[in-house]
């Protein structure tokens, strides 16, 4: 398998158990499933690539607020969907 099927398939696979773990599906199998696919990986792992994962899965990343950007003012529009002026 070459490196970009191997990247591929990673990127499938974690797109399902994403699915399956917040589902409750299959999560004996995905585990199974997520050994096999790394010991079939055709290039040496990336320490520094795998502790920004685990960063990932653990919640460590930066979070936003989204509600700081609901609260800002929107444009208005007039009938003629032109910019209306304040």
């Amino acid at each position: 398998m070459k490196n970009l099927e191997w990247c591929d398939l990673a990127e499938r696979f974690y797109a399902f158990k994403t699915v399956a773990d917040r589902l409750g599906v299959y999560v004996p199998e995905t585990a199974g499933m997520e050994a096999s696919l790394y010991e079939c990986r055709p290039f040496v792992a990336d320490a520094e690539v795998a502790g920004k994962i685990r960063t990932l899965n653990e919640g460590k990343a930066p979070r936003f607020n989204f509600g700081d950007v609901a609260d800002a003012q929107l444009p208005v529009y007039d009938e003629d969907d032109e910019l209306a002026h304040a």
